[in-house]
């Protein structure tokens, strides 16, 4: 994820955030967490910043989400393959609706915020559930 982006959001956040209010920034895995984020409390003194993976947010709620890291490749989000020989052997077969498993865990994401959530993307190899939200209708835009 192009650090800009997350860096002009937290940037406009600053302006209208409360004292009160939590932001949480949920990624994939622990090493996707952005690394502006190691100078935030000195860059954005009066934001409330979280970071933690998405699997870690269930039962967590916070006032604004921010969900890094939705890109295709790598650590892509959906997930290409299944991550590990034990996941192969323990869980059960995949469904026949595509990525049904990844789209749940988009949804617990999605659902962790009170007032507004935003998706950040790899432009350039964005996910394909991005295009699909914004098939679907689902407002975007380009910059924060």
């Amino acid at each position: 994820m192009p650090s800009e982006q997350l860096e002009s959001l937290l940037d406009k956040l600053s302006g209208f955030v409360k004292d009160d209010e939590r932001i949480l920034i949920l990624a994939r895995y622990h090493h996707l967490r952005p690394e502006i984020l190691q100078k935030a409390t000195t860059r954005w003194p009066k934001l409330t910043i979280d970071f933690m993976t998405i699997h870690a947010s269930k039962g967590q709620q916070a006032d604004y989400v921010i969900i890094a890291g939705l890109h295709e490749g790598n650590d892509s989000f959906p997930a290409v393959v299944r991550e590990s020989i034990l996941e192969d052997v323990l869980l059960p077969p995949p469904e026949d609706f595509p990525d049904a498993e990844e789209r749940r865990l988009l949804y617990v994401a999605m659902t962790r915020a009170k007032h507004q959530v935003w998706l950040l993307q790899d432009t350039a190899n964005p996910s394909i559930f991005v295009n699909q939200l914004s098939e679907l209708g689902v407002p975007t835009q380009r910059k924060p």
